[in-house]
C-alpha cells in the first residue's frame, strides 16, 4: 500500500515537473520568435533609413496599383550608388540590393512577412505630407513628387508546437535629405 501512495505522489510530481518544463521550453521559443523578428525589423529599418536619408533619386516598381520596389540613388565616395529595395509578398521578404554602378548580391533583410492587403507595404508622401497614391500615379511621376517614404509589414513565425509569434512594424517616414522637390 505505502509503494502504491508513494508512486503515485512520484506520478503526480513528475508530471508537473514534465509540465513546467514543456512550458519553459515553448515560452522560451516564443521569446526567441519575437527577439528574431524584433532584431531582423532593428536592422532593416536601419540600413533602409541610411540609404533613403542620404538619397537625392529615387524611382518606383509599380506593380497592380501598390509599390513593390524603391529605387534610391545615393553619393557614396564621390561616386554614384544605386540600391533597390524590394518587398516581395509571394516569398515574404523585403531585400536590398546594389545595382548600379555593379549590381550585387540580394541581402534578404526580413523575412516571414505576411501579406496584408489593407495596408501598402511602402508609402510615399509629398514635400506636405500629403500621401501619393500608387494606384492613380505613375512611376515616374511619383518619383518626382516623394520627399519621404514609410514601410508597414507584419511578420510572422509559426512553430508546430506554438501559436503564431507576430509582430507589426511601422516606420518613421524617412525623409529623403539630398533630394529636391519643388510640388
Amino acid at each position: 500500500m505505502e509503494v502504491l501512495i508513494g508512486s503515485t505522489l512520484g506520478v503526480i510530481v513528475l508530471a508537473g515537473v514534465l509540465s513546467a518544463f514543456l512550458f519553459l521550453g515553448r515560452a522560451g521559443v516564443a521569446v526567441q520568435n519575437y527577439s528574431d523578428m524584433e532584431a531582423q525589423a532593428r536592422e532593416a529599418m536601419e540600413t533602409f533609413a541610411l540609404d533613403v536619408r542620404m538619397a537625392y533619386g529615387v524611382s518606383w516598381t509599380i506593380s497592380g496599383g501598390d509599390a513593390t520596389a524603391v529605387t534610391v540613388t545615393v553619393e557614396e565616395n564621390g561616386d554614384e550608388a544605386r540600391y533597390t529595395y524590394t518587398y516581395n509578398s509571394g516569398a515574404g521578404t523585403f531585400s536590398r540590393q546594389r545595382t548600379y554602378p555593379s549590381a550585387g548580391s540580394t541581402r534578404v533583410l526580413i523575412t516571414g512577412i505576411k501579406r496584408n492587403t489593407s495596408v501598402d507595404f511602402f508609402t510615399a508622401y509629398k514635400i506636405d505630407t500629403q500621401r501619393i497614391d500608387f494606384s492613380t500615379t505613375s512611376a515616374a511621376a511619383a518619383a518626382n513628387m516623394t520627399k519621404q517614404i514609410q514601410i508597414s509589414l507584419e511578420a510572422e513565425r509559426l512553430r508546430t508546437t506554438l501559436g503564431a509569434a507576430t509582430n507589426k512594424v511601422v516606420s518613421a517616414r524617412f525623409v529623403l535629405r539630398n533630394k529636391k522637390v519643388t510640388t
